[in-house]
């Protein structure tokens, strides 16, 4: 695109064109030859279009607020869930200053629930979730938290999720598995190793150690140069075994593929208190 006032190009789509005209300095430099209204005109668009995309923020808080998932022109679906407005500014106090339990009769519990289970269910068609997440304990306790929380509650934002919420749940997650790596002097542990192709067609080992406290993923390794030579594979899972500690591996699984048979006797032979054993079935379906 080119300005017809100043003639310079501008590659990357038309917003910069019109920061350029309006002189907003934001994506391209002003245009110093563009005429008072042309300039102002502009600035106008600009302004509604960001006051349209407050606006539709704003209103979808709002409607997050007040129980309204959907709000479309059918009177059937936009009802569905909606409370009414003077429900987000009042609710019923105890003289002693508590809420008091809600409780409804048993056919207007069942009506409720289904209107959650409906806006749950639209959550995971929307957004491609698979039905097992359901059966996720985090997704129990998700929702035990919203219930307890109870009407009001503003959901996280992408920014958050992406953020403070992520820290904290990685240093969760990282003091879970420090506390499950401190029993593994003391139970020993044994050494999981799962092969498995990308779509790439890579060779890749996942390697995993589990005692009765948990299973804790170790690392990745790209091994499509060696999966098939015993003497690599040994070579790979004696790194490992070392890594971890010889005192505290007693027991190293692999699938039974003659290759990994090889390689197990050779570990065997070599540090004589670890037994290698063979899993007939994939590794990562390994009940811990």
């Amino acid at each position: 695109m080119k300005c017809n006032f100043c003639s310079k190009d501008f590659k990357g789509g038309v917003k910069r064109m019109k920061d350029h005209l309006a002189g907003t300095h934001k994506d391209a430099a002003p245009c110093l030859t563009v005429p008072a209204e042309v300039k102002e005109e502009i600035k106008q668009y600009l302004k509604a279009f960001q006051d349209s995309k407050f606006a539709a923020q704003r209103n979808f808080e709002e409607n997050v607020e007040s129980g309204a998932y959907y709000t479309g022109s059918s009177a059937s679906v936009s009802n569905r869930g909606v409370r009414g407005p003077i429900d987000r500014h009042v609710h019923v106090v105890s003289e002693g200053g508590s809420q008091p339990p809600e409780t409804m009769p048993p056919v207007s519990a069942k009506e409720h629930r289904n209107q959650v289970c409906l806006d749950i269910g639209r959550f995971f068609y929307e957004n491609g979730i698979p039905f097992h997440a359901a059966t996720s304990p985090s997704f129990t306790s998700m929702l035990r938290s919203v219930g307890n929380f109870g009407r009001g509650l503003k959901p996280p934002t992408m920014h958050e999720l992406r953020t403070w919420i992520l820290k904290e749940e990685v240093k969760t997650t990282t003091e879970m598995v420090n506390d499950i790596k401190a029993t593994w002097k003391t139970t020993g542990v044994s050494l999981l190793s799962d092969g498995w192709s990308n779509m790439r067609n890579r060779s890749l080992i996942n390697f995993l150690v589990n005692n009765q406290y948990g299973t804790v993923f170790l690392k990745t390794v790209d091994a499509s140069n060696c999966v098939k030579d015993a003497d690599k594979i040994f070579e790979l899972l004696d790194g490992v075994i070392e890594e971890i500690g010889e005192d505290i591996v007693v027991q190293v699984v692999t699938d039974n593929a003659s290759n990994y048979k090889k390689a197990g006797e050779m570990l065997m032979e070599k540090r004589k208190k670890l037994y290698w054993t063979p899993m007939c079935r994939p590794l990562h379906r390994f009940d811990a």
